[in-house]
């Protein structure tokens, strides 16, 4: 009987052992992460901080919006006039027609990094586009009666 029971103790202090080390291995990787977590966010808000920066030294800022998603702003502008009646004679405003109309006015990011954060945020496209058609004069909360 005592034989089995400094069995059952070392087998639970390996037991222990094991996961002490894999727990500790855990945290080791976890700090890893959050420090590479943190100095990306950081990145991001400083190439966000540029970008608007840029654009508003450019563009009047009352005709560009900021969009945010979590892979960077997106910054549109007022769309040219003749572009937007097209787009508005079209009628209805299916998916290919919002893009076209927001990849028209986009001035921020590349057109690369704006398919990289459409594929992973597909409804940046209709707040990009309601961006857009607000610069363009359209005023949503008058259109639904608020």
């Amino acid at each position: 009987m005592e034989d089995q029971n400094e069995e059952l103790r070392k087998r639970r202090e390996a037991a222990l052992a094991r996961k002490r080390a894999a727990d500790a291995k855990r945290a080791e990787l976890e700090a890893s992460r959050e420090g590479e977590l943190e100095v990306e966010r950081l990145e991001l808000e400083a190439s966000n901080a540029e970008a608007i920066a840029d654009a508003e030294a450019e563009h009047d800022s009352r005709k560009i919006r900021i969009v945010e998603s979590s892979l960077g702003v997106v910054i549109v502008k007022r769309p040219n006039p003749l572009h937007y009646k097209k787009f508005r004679d079209k009628g209805e405003a299916k998916t290919n027609e919002l893009e076209k109309l927001v990849r028209g006015c986009l001035l921020y990011p590349n057109a690369t990094a704006f398919d990289r954060i459409l594929e992973e945020e597909p409804g940046t496209l209709d707040r990009c586009a309601t961006a857009v058609i607000e610069l363009a004069g359209f005023r949503l909360k008058e259109a639904s009666g608020k």
